[in-house]
């Protein structure tokens, strides 16, 4: 766990009114949206849950800013409810981990609140650390495929000018310009 923080996490009410607020506000952009996602073997508070998140992603410097709208079932870990419109609450600090387990037991933060399956050899992990770290915890495996995934924000940032469309389909990996 001592990597730096790889994302910052919110929990918006509405993804295209909170990705223009950040591309006006930092400059952070272009987002790369993902509609209508859900993960598999996802699980909150140790049941099965069917989840779906719009989300969308984009590089502010070296932190990835993550936008999550969840569309449901209430409550989940993201809240008890939607958010209005415009509405950006923080939910979470991310960290690429090559070993689970250990960074976990090294929050000794107990049992995740939310687990699910990101691909084959990836998962993700919530913890609960408002207490000692202010927001939630989310411990993502370090792999290939995710890095592949962060990448994609880098890229996009990368000699953007803040010009277009703020809200993007994800580019296939490895082509974000």
């Amino acid at each position: 766990m001592h990597g730096p923080i790889m994302q910052l996490g919110y929990v918006v009410g509405d993804i295209a009114t909170s990705a223009a607020n950040w591309r006006a506000r930092t400059g952070a952009g272009p987002f790369f949206h993902l509609p209508s996602m859900a993960f598999d073997r996802w699980a909150f508070n140790g049941a099965p849950q069917d989840l779906v998140l719009h989300i969308a992603f984009a590089q502010l410097g070296d932190i990835m800013v993550e936008l999550i709208e969840p569309v449901g079932p209430w409550p989940n870990v993201y809240g008890d409810a939607p958010l209005p419109k415009g509405a950006c609450r923080p939910h979470h600090h991310a960290f690429l981990v090559g070993d689970l387990d250990g960074a976990a037991a090294h929050l000794a933060a107990g049992t995740p609140v939310t687990t699910g399956q990101i691909s084959d050899s990836a998962q993700l992990r919530y913890y609960d650390c408002r207490d000692t770290l202010g927001l939630l915890v989310e411990l993502i495996s370090d792999t290939p495929d995710t890095r592949a995934f962060f990448d994609i924000a880098r890229q996009g940032a990368e000699g953007w000018d803040g010009g277009g469309p703020v809200l993007r389909p994800i580019p296939a990996m490895g082509d974000a310009a």
